[in-house]
């Protein structure tokens, strides 16, 4: 992976990123062959890696590029498993954007 800057977002932020790399935090509601939905404050589609073996019902950060649908492609990810507080993460995911310069440079 490469050293590109991969900003907070939740499912209402990812249209600030369409074309670029981003870190999400999402409970799995869904899986489907190759794909998984997320619940990030909203549904977000993520196209997996063969490797990702998604279980429903945990959470994970993943680091996907956005598309123009608003869909991650995932790049790399993280199970963080069931016991995290998804208020917190997508309140973070909001933070980061108002405090930006903090975070990452827009």
């Amino acid at each position: 992976m490469s050293s590109e800057i991969t900003p907070r977002a939740n499912a209402p932020l990812l249209h600030l990123f369409q074309g670029k790399p981003v870190r999400l935090i999402g409970r799995v509601t869904e899986i489907r062959g190759e794909t998984a939905t997320l619940d990030a404050a909203g549904s977000v589609t993520v196209y997996a890696t063969r490797d990702s073996n998604f279980k429903e019902g945990n959470v994970y950060e993943v680091i996907g590029r956005v598309q123009p649908d608003l869909s991650l492609k995932m790049l790399d990810g993280m199970d963080f498993g069931t016991n995290i507080d998804m208020d917190n993460a997508n309140a973070l995911a909001e933070l980061s954007q108002r405090h930006h310069e903090i975070f990452f440079d827009k």
